[in-house]
This record gives structure tokens, C-alpha cells and sequence, in this order.
């Protein structure tokens, strides 16, 4: 899988939308939350698609399958305090 245009920007940049993928995948969304009592926002649908994208183009080792059924609700079980209603729809998608 190729990165977008935009997901390539980000990664040379490593903007805001690339940290925040790289939190997700390195376990670092909350131990950012207590760093920083002001970044409390929520995960979005576009951080864990751009974790996956980053994954499947083989940039960063896979951390999270978002194939696998019990390793995606073992990331959910941990990181669900940081994740919207959404979130938890599309990360399930694949499983109804």
C-alpha cells in the first residue's frame, strides 16, 4: 500500500496528524494526555486509518493488526478511554 499525497506530507513534516499516528501505534495517546493536561481530544477515525496506512506501507512496524479481532479489542480495551463512539465502529467494521 502506497501513502496518500497528503500522508506523505505529513510524514516528511511530522505534523500533528503524524505524531498522533505514531502515539497510536507506539502506546503514547495517554502518556501524552498526562504530559500535556491540555491535550485531552479523543482519537478520530483519520489518526487510526493514517496508524494503519502507515503500517501497511511499511514505514513503522506493525504494532496494532487491524485484521486481527482480539488484538484490536485488546488495543481497544486499553485505549478506550481516549476513543469516540465512532472510532469504535470503524475499528470493529471488519468484525460484524
Amino acid at each position: 500500500m502506497m501513502l496518500t499525497a497528503s500522508e506523505l506530507r505529513s510524514l516528511i513534516q511530522q505534523d500533528a496528524a503524524y505524531r498522533n499516528a505514531w502515539a497510536i501505534l507506539t502506546g503514547e495517546w495517554a502518556s501524552r494526555a498526562e504530559e500535556n493536561p491540555l491535550f485531552r481530544a479523543p482519537m478520530t477515525i483519520a489518526d487510526l486509518k493514517f496508524a494503519r496506512d502507515l503500517q501497511a506501507a511499511g514505514v513503522v512496524p506493525t504494532k496494532l493488526d487491524f485484521d486481527d479481532y482480539a488484538a484490536v479489542q485488546a488495543w481497544i480495551t486499553t485505549n478506550r478511554s481516549s476513543l469516540t463512539g465512532d472510532d469504535l465502529a470503524w475499528l470493529q467494521r471488519n468484525f460484524d
